[in-house]
């Protein structure tokens, strides 16, 4: 239930800012940032939907965010609950497309750039490539996964998914749950399909139980506990997420793996598309 520890130290990537109803089930299409309203489910999944996005600052807010920027550590532990390994830098995504991710090292001897084109992912060290693709597989799972747990709940009315309403959990906590599952044409996500369990007092994402494909894990239910929700230009966003191995009631069943820190929130930077495509020194041709 630990994430393997060849991959754990090639890893350099990747992950705050400024904290029952009967099921109805209805696909989401795209979204495009010139949307007037967001592409909402039908139905109670739908209800539920506006008033998290609404919690979280508003699909207004959020739209006229073009891009994003934010400084990011990601620890993982090993099964004694020691640090096994550590990254820290500068995560860099256009928003409300497919995904794409440029990731900048902070504080290594040899700086490290990771992308991902939305098709390809690439690594350059000190400026050179590095071709090894089992080098890659654990920061292009980071890199994705990062842009997506950054865009909810937004994205439950922007990515091609079903949406459905849950209702409230039987727990003393009764949280509002809906569960997202990705369609087929959807880009690529962490896993297939999440639960995300809704504090019913302020309707911000407590935590979330995801089935994640990573070839890499031994273990594939996972939840994430959403920390120290801060304000970010009006977006309220999580600054910790905390992922631990579970089972299928969202209980944990293993010690913490990974602790990531998202900080430094910075929106409508102005990227140029050149920044997010794979350099062709990566492919063997020229780098101009």
């Amino acid at each position: 239930m630990r994430i393997p520890s060849v991959l754990a130290a090639i890893m350099v990537s990747c992950v705050a800012c400024e904290r029952a109803p009967e099921p109805v089930a209805t696909a989401v299409t795209p979204a495009s940032s010139s949307a007037a309203a967001p592409r909402l489910p039908s139905g109670t999944a739908g209800a539920l939907v506006q008033r998290a996005i609404d919690a979280a600052g508003g699909w207004e807010r959020w739209i006229a965010k073009r891009d994003v920027a934010f400084v990011t550590t990601f620890t993982v532990y090993n099964a004694m609950g020691d640090a096994s390994s550590e990254s820290i830098g500068v995560h860099k995504s256009p928003l409300h497309t497919t995904p794409r991710v440029r990731f900048e090292s902070l504080g290594l001897a040899e700086p490290i750039t990771l992308g991902f084109d939305g098709k390809e992912a690439w690594m350059l060290r000190a400026g050179l490539p590095v071709y090894e693709p089992a080098r890659m597989v654990l920061p292009r799972f980071n890199m994705i996964s990062n842009i997506f747990w950054f865009s909810l709940p937004f994205s439950l009315a922007e990515l091609p998914m079903t949406v459905v309403d849950l209702g409230e959990s039987g727990d003393d906590h009764h949280w509002l749950r809906l569960k997202v599952t990705m369609n087929a044409d959807a880009p690529e996500a962490p896993g297939d399909w999440f639960i995300l369990y809704l504090d019913p007092r302020d309707v911000l994402i407590d935590h979330i139980l995801g089935h994640i494909t990573a070839s890499f894990l031994n273990h594939s239910l996972w939840l994430g506990q959403w920390l120290d929700y801060q304000d970010c230009d009006g977006i309220k966003k999580e600054r910790r997420r905390q992922f631990f191995p579970a089972d299928a009631e969202a209980a944990i069943v293993g010690n913490l793996v990974v602790d990531q820190l998202v900080e430094d929130v910075r929106f409508n930077n102005n990227f140029a598309e050149q920044l997010f495509r794979k350099p062709l020194k990566t492919s063997g041709g020229s780098s101009t």
